[in-house]
């Protein structure tokens, strides 16, 4: 090529230093995307793990103030009263105390006295969202039930917890699934003889209410409570209720068969298949026992008084092909136009600033990079904006505590417990929190606990009162789980109000 002048364009000096540039450009954009992609699946697989974990702590929250509660109503003179006469007053005072019981905690599904021949002698259920005792000639026998020959074998003192069940009920347009899991125990009279199991039936709203949240928040993400049998269940737009359509959750095993025999053969997991990603985490009964433990009274639960053996299930969380397509392709489309124009760049600066080329490279990786490290940033503060918004949602009191003790987040139930304004706990000391006489010792115990941090009750074997914002003392249980927050060691305490 000759331009006005005569001299001759060096064309084949630049093809041989562009084309060589351009194939080195091609590769590494190859390899660029797929180094994206994969980090972009990690960062999935790892949110989802989160949201599982989260979840988790519904269910051992709704099992654990069941079976307080059944450990509570063996007490009771009512109890006693009709275990011991069977009386038709005692029945229909055990009937009332039931009904009581059954009216303020709507998600109780059944409430049964069964003698010890398996015979119902008190039957209190949920017919159309309101508590009715079962007339007399109602009452069936429960013997040959596979839950009543595990429950009736139990010793005294022992608590069984059941598997989920799934039972389909009919609305007015459509057929919803309901999840309940049984608690039962034994029962004596005053001279010791048995008398039969108390059962408590639970359906599991607020454990649906966690899978509903976590789905409006991601939405192209499913999330799903899969038993060791297969079945699935996941959450409608309708808290506490389920998608009954077989086609697509019933049988889960039926319906996914490649990711059930992953889900099957691990408790916990992720696998990246044709269907997107999965990730599964399986509530063990040991891991439930001891969260169950940590949120009662010491004395109250062990976990030699727990049968929980039948409670076996995952929660899966299922991430779209579809959403991680439209992820796939704006990472393709990112990487192909960065390495168009930085090909483009390079083929300028050849023509006319040779010597330029390298500092030109250099400050087109620098923006690169550094828009990568805003994305990230910008993932980090949704992550964490998410975690906040599932502390909100707790119906338990939580506050997080930095190493100097300062309550650095709280949810409105810890406000409403302790009766602070709302936003008024943030940046107390949680000392503050304390009996006056106990505030100089705690700091000394809140800096041996974060030197060896461990997910414990506090105060284990004696009682912890917390102070309200008005000077009232009430009895509490606190449990504290460590992690750390942006590299900063922080603390989530939980407490419950048992006064």
């Amino acid at each position: 090529m000759t331009d006005t002048n005569g001299t001759h364009f060096p064309g084949s000096y630049f093809w041989t230093l562009l084309i060589p540039v351009a194939l080195v450009a091609i590769v590494v954009a190859f390899a660029l995307r797929q180094m994206s992609i994969d980090s972009e699946f990690e960062q999935v697989s790892a949110a989802e793990r989160r949201h599982l974990q989260q979840i988790s702590a519904f269910v051992a929250a709704e099992v654990s103030s069941s079976v307080h509660r059944l450990d509570a109503l063996t007490q009771e003179a009512a109890v006693q009263l009709a275990i011991d006469t069977s009386t038709p007053r005692a029945i229909r005072v055990l009937q009332s105390v039931f009904l009581t019981l059954a009216n303020r905690n709507p998600t109780y599904q059944q409430i049964r006295w069964i003698d010890q021949s398996g015979t119902e002698r008190v039957h209190i259920m949920r017919s159309q969202n309101a508590p009715v005792i079962v007339k007399p000639q109602q009452l069936r026998n429960k013997s040959s039930r596979d839950y009543f020959k595990k429950v009736i074998s139990l010793s005294d003192g022992e608590i069984y917890i059941s598997q989920f069940n799934f039972d389909i009920e009919n609305g007015q347009s459509e057929k919803h699934i309901l999840a309940t899991i049984r608690v039962a125990k034994t029962i004596r009279n005053s001279r010791g003889q048995h008398r039969g199991i108390l059962f408590i039936d639970i359906s599991t709203p607020n454990i649906m209410e966690a899978l509903r949240i976590a789905h409006e928040e991601t939405p192209d993400t499913d999330y799903i409570i899969v038993s060791d049998s297969g079945y699935g269940l996941a959450p409608n737009a309708k808290a506490g209720q389920a998608k009954a359509n077989p086609e697509q959750f019933a049988v889960f095993s039926t319906k996914y068969p490649a990711v059930w025999k992953h889900i099957s053969s691990s408790r916990v997991g992720s696998a990246e298949l044709e269907d997107g990603i999965w990730v599964w985490k399986e509530i063990l009964p040991e891991a439930l026992i001891a969260r169950i433990a940590a949120a009662t009274s010491s004395d109250f639960l062990t976990t030699t008084r727990i049968h929980s053996n039948d409670l076996t299930l995952k929660l899966v969380a299922h991430k779209s092909i579809s959403a991680l397509a439209k992820s796939v392709k704006n990472i393709t489309v990112q990487i192909t136009v960065g390495t168009i124009l930085l090909l483009s760049i390079y083929a300028w600066s050849l023509l006319f600033m040779m010597r330029s080329q390298e500092s030109e490279k250099r400050a087109a990786i620098e923006a690169a990079h550094a828009k990568a490290q805003a994305s990230h940033m910008q993932r980090l503060k949704e992550l964490e904006e998410r975690f906040h918004l599932s502390v909100e949602a707790s119906s338990v009191g939580m506050l997080v505590v930095d190493a100097e003790g300062t309550i650095i987040l709280n949810n409105t139930a810890a406000e409403s417990m302790l009766g602070y304004e709302k936003g008024t706990l943030q940046g107390l000391s949680v000392d503050l929190l304390l009996p006056s006489a106990q505030r100089s010792d705690h700091s000394r115990l809140r800096a041996e606990f974060l030197r060896n941090p461990e997910v414990r009750k506090m105060g284990q074997g004696r009682k912890l009162e917390a102070v309200t914002a008005d000077g009232r003392k009430i009895l509490v249980e606190v449990g504290l789980n460590p992690y750390l927050d942006h590299g900063k060691q922080v603390v989530l305490a939980s407490i419950v109000d048992i006064s």
